[in-house]
């Protein structure tokens, strides 16, 4: 038989104006070639298809649909003139023609009756399968495919194993009608077969999968389990049926049977060493078996594999589709790894695999806390400076490089602080700011204070301010730019980094002035009480004393200035129909104490306790002050009982 061309690409297609045009423009280097050929079969498109295969090739042909998917398959065969046939459809796309023109015009392939190539499968779930499937024929005049629906084609050995992929967007269903409907038809089919055919492996098989993946897990769970008993006795049907097994593990796994889906996984590596998703499965089972150490080996096992895929032999078995190499999944092996030695201390390790994550905000995390205990400070701010667009990331980081550097010796910090001090943005004017002189803090600080805004910066740029504890206004002012919440963490670090600013804030939060109309003035006022009262409250329950009288008139000042807080914010007049509902708890305690009080204005001692033991659940931490409050609240008053406990009820 001659040939006019080297190779011939054989596509039929209908209505896919989608897709085609993505997967001829991945076709363009092989369509160049002189000696390459494309033909597309038409079989009733009724929308842009034909218009877009004429603008790839002249070779459009029109043929109505019978039915018949391996009659219309041969029909494009038909017209085929290469030496080599390629097969293939609309929604996949060859993701690199070159690699696949090298392997049908290398000489040294010629002896290759056929060639396999890899189908990764995408799902609308964002990962992907890989299935070795033959694709590239000789044209040798007797190549055809059989079957009207599940078409497969009739070709000759031996088949050549190739490293080309193609990408196959058919099993995209966003459509859930669309998904609910394939379901449907395939399981009717499925159970249809298995009511003349029990014993049939194969379709028990796909029936668990297609349970699987309508999520019903325990029904998925029953028909593999049944697949599987069909071939335990018999070691020729275990191999045989090989891929029951990544089924069944996944199953077992999904269904919390872990110790079943272990013994399922390591069965099967027994008779495939080389079944990637076993190893996948496996440490997952293990992971939540806590036994780490197993994890950690067949994880390492599954990169290692699934980074030599290509290689082996197991990547040319069409019955098995792999499931576990796309990046989502070598990403949470990576990362478990990368713990594990960060874990027992091998930074270095720990390190190079971080490298290996694709997800760049886990990649990251994990490289800087191994680089922080490697000391390599340098690295640190190069990945840091690389991702000054996304202040979330930048803003992990920082906390990672602040938690860990209270944990290091002064020299190391210092260190640290100057690798960071040689920058652009916030964080670097932090640590020039640290790392300066004395002499020369003042007019850096000056600097500093107009450059930073601090109502977006975490609590550790409180460090700026940490040497003002005798310049009361200053401080205050810029705690007036910050949100409630970060308030709190600034005068909590503060407090906290030198004692004159406890002095400070507990002056302040007994006799500063604070306005009654001045909304900021009480927001800060609520916060710096808020972390003097929650401070001395833990001081005091562990010591097992009271706390000293002086935080006790801190607590009725924050309650008062609470009270006015609150006030300035909302509105009084439907305030009582929604105020439970605010996610603030701190607000929720100040507007119910306040009922409480107006309901015993009224006389209405029920409904005052009822509120007082309101705001003793919205603010748990105040417990302590709260009693005593009740006795000068309250008095006597027998419906509360002798105690009031952490949870506001009676005791």
């Amino acid at each position: 038989m001659t040939h006019e061309y080297l190779l011939s690409i054989c596509m039929m297609v209908k209505d896919e104006e989608k897709n085609l045009r993505r997967c001829l423009e991945a076709l363009r280097d092989l369509t160049q070639k002189n000696d390459v050929e494309l033909i597309i079969v038409d079989t009733g498109s009724k929308d842009n298809t034909v218009d877009i295969a004429k603008e790839f090739t002249d070779k459009v042909f029109f043929h109505k649909w019978d039915n018949n998917f391996s009659e219309m398959r041969n029909i494009t065969i038909s017209y085929a003139k290469g030496t080599y046939i390629l097969i293939l459809d609309a929604d996949e796309v060859l993701t690199d023609a070159q690699l696949l023109y090298k392997y049908v015009s290398d000489e040294k392939y010629r002896s290759y009756n056929t060639f396999s190539l890899k189908i990764k499968n995408y799902s609308s779930s964002g990962g992907f399968t890989v299935l070795p499937q033959e694709r590239v024929f000789r044209n040798d005049g007797t190549f055809m495919y059989e079957g009207s629906v599940h078409n497969q084609p009739k070709f000759k050995k031996p088949v050549l194993n190739t490293e080309v992929y193609v990408d196959h967007y058919g099993y995209l269903f966003h459509d859930r009608e669309l998904r609910e409907k394939k379901f449907v038809r395939t399981t009717g089919i499925l159970l249809n077969e298995l009511a003349k055919d029990p014993n049939n492996i194969y379709y028990r098989f796909q029936l668990a999968k297609s349970y699987g993946a309508h999520r019903e897990k325990e029904k998925a769970y029953e028909e593999i389990k049944k697949a599987y008993r069909l071939i335990a006795a018999d070691k020729i049907k275990k191999q045989l049926h090989i891929y029951v097994y990544g089924t069944y593990g996944l199953l077992c796994f999904e269904n919390n049977r872990f110790d079943e889906a272990i013994r399922v996984c390591m069965e099967g590596i027994s008779l495939r060493p080389e079944y990637i998703d076993l190893y996948y499965i496996v440490a997952g089972a293990y992971v939540k078996s806590n036994k780490s150490k197993e994890a950690f080996t067949a994880y390492e096992k599954y990169v290692e594999l699934a980074g030599k895929y290509d290689d082996l032999a197991i990547s040319a078995d069409g019955s098995i589709e792999m499931s576990y190499l796309d990046t989502r999944s070598l990403d949470t092996a990576y990362t478990y790894i990368s713990n594990e030695f960060y874990r027992n201390h091998e930074y270095e390790k720990s390190y190079e695999y971080a490298k290996l994550i694709s997800d760049e905000k886990v990649k990251t995390i994990n490289s800087v806390k191994a680089l922080l205990k490697l000391k390599k400070f340098e690295e640190i701010k190069a990945i840091y400076a690389g991702c000054v667009n996304s202040r979330n990331t930048c803003e992990s980081i920082e906390l990672l490089i602040e938690t860990e550097s209270e944990n290091i010796p002064d020299y190391d910090r210092k260190q640290l602080w100057a690798a960071f001090s040689d920058g652009d943005g916030p964080y670097f004017i932090l640590n020039r700011f640290r790392s300066a002189e004395e002499a020369e803090k003042e007019a850096l600080r000056t600097r500093t204070l107009k450059e930073i805004d601090f109502g977006n910066m975490p609590e550790h740029y409180a460090d700026i301010l940490a040497d003002l504890e005798t310049n009361p206004g200053y401080v205050i002012s810029i705690l007036k730019k910050l949100k409630k919440s970060r308030i709190i963490q600034y005068v909590q670090r503060l407090y906290n980094k030198k004692p004159e600013f406890e002095e400070f804030f507990e002056q302040y939060a007994l006799s500063g002035p604070v306005r009654d109309d001045d909304i900021n003035a009480l927001r800060v006022f609520t916060g710096v009480a808020y972390v003097i009262l929650y401070i001395k409250a833990a001081v005091s329950k562990s010591s097992g004393t009271d706390f000293e009288e002086q935080y006790y008139t801190i607590f009725k000042r924050y309650i008062e200035k609470g009270h006015c807080y609150i006030k300035s914010l909302y509105n009084p007049e439907r305030l009582r129909l929604y105020y439970r509902t605010l996610e603030d708890q701190e607000d929720v305690f100040f507007i119910a104490l306040n009922y409480a009080r107006e309901a015993l204005e009224r006389g209405n001692t029920r409904a005052a306790i009822n509120y007082f033991r309101e705001a003793a659940r919205a603010n748990v931490y105040m417990v302590g002050y709260m009693k005593k409050y009740k006795d000068e609240l309250f008095g006597d008053a027998a419906e509360f009982g002798d105690d009031l406990d952490i949870n506001g009820r009676e005791e």
